[in-house]
């Protein structure tokens, strides 16, 4: 297992550790599962381990044991599994009880065959609740919990925006000067999220980034630019992002690799690596 270990000085109560994992893509289906579902777990699980589908649920024991032993705090954010399916769900319920773990949502959390619709909130309505009971730790729509005087906030932005309700709660959590860090799974949108993420790439590609400005998308594909084109409400929440003092980090996934950026106000903005990898990062926070 590769460890990305981090410093953050968020401000807290006394010195502790946090664990961070995203994207596990867990690609399970048995016989409560349709054939199609079967068929699916089979190629996504070839395709993310180049055809050693067994190293994703081996990899994320050993990240789950290690976390269990060191009794810190898990960070997930989003993605642990690749589509719905009985298995993915059985398993996401039976790890995540055994761990102190704080959960935000990823897309693949609702998709049901991976790519095969327009993916939006009455998409996500099909899967919303079975999903949500499946993480019984917290609710990984929208959720806030202290540690050691430290406020984490995960919120659901998988399809690249927010919705009224968690804009106008994250600003009233923001509103008494504590110490806080969010958790989403897609990154927002800086300049140098942006430079950082996109270093050695082709404009072509997509930034997959939140709040992103429409003129960085335009050499993208239809898909891409409509899927990640953003809205006033969700500019306005990057924004607040950046003006809030007492906002200290931003922890997220959605890249399948580890990044170090920084959002305009020169907080910190943390990008875990796919877990399906077997990378993980540890942080030490002060």
């Amino acid at each position: 297992m590769k460890i990305h270990d981090v410093k953050l000085e968020l401000g807290a109560a006394e010195p502790f550790s946090l664990w961070h994992i995203s994207d596990s893509h867990l690609c399970l289906a048995d016989e409560r599962d349709n054939e199609r579902k079967n068929k699916l777990a089979e190629n996504r699980g070839n395709a993310f381990t180049g055809g050693h589908p067994e190293r994703i649920r081996q990899y994320t024991e050993e990240q789950f044991d290690r976390v269990r032993e060191s009794g810190d705090t898990l960070i997930y954010t989003g993605d642990f599994c690749d589509f719905v399916s009985e298995a993915n769900l059985d398993y996401a319920k039976s790890l995540f009880s055994a761990v102190d773990a704080f959960v935000c949502a990823g897309n693949h959390e609702y998709s049901q065959y991976v790519g095969e619709a327009w993916e939006d909130e009455d998409y996500k309505a099909m899967s919303f609740a079975h999903v949500k009971e499946s993480f019984p730790g917290n609710d990984i729509w929208y959720s806030e919990r202290i540690i050691h005087g430290v406020r984490f906030v995960a919120i659901d932005n998988n399809y690249y925006y927010v919705l009224p309700e968690q804009l106008e709660r994250f600003r009233n959590a923001l509103s008494d000067g504590v110490p806080t860090v969010l958790c989403v799974h897609n990154p927002l949108y800086s300049e140098n999220t942006y430079a950082t993420i996109m270093e050695g790439k082709s404009p072509d590609e997509p930034p997959y980034l939140c709040g992103c400005p429409y003129e960085l998308l335009l050499n993208l594909n239809d898909h891409r630019r409509r899927q990640q084109t953003t809205n006033e409400l969700t500019r306005e929440f990057v924004d607040l992002c950046e003006s809030a003092k007492n906002l200290k980090a931003i922890l997220a996934g959605h890249l399948h690799a580890f990044a170090a950026c920084r959002m305009n106000s020169g907080i910190p903005q943390i990008v875990a690596p796919g877990g399906f990898k077997n990378e993980v990062v540890r942080y030490s926070v002060t």
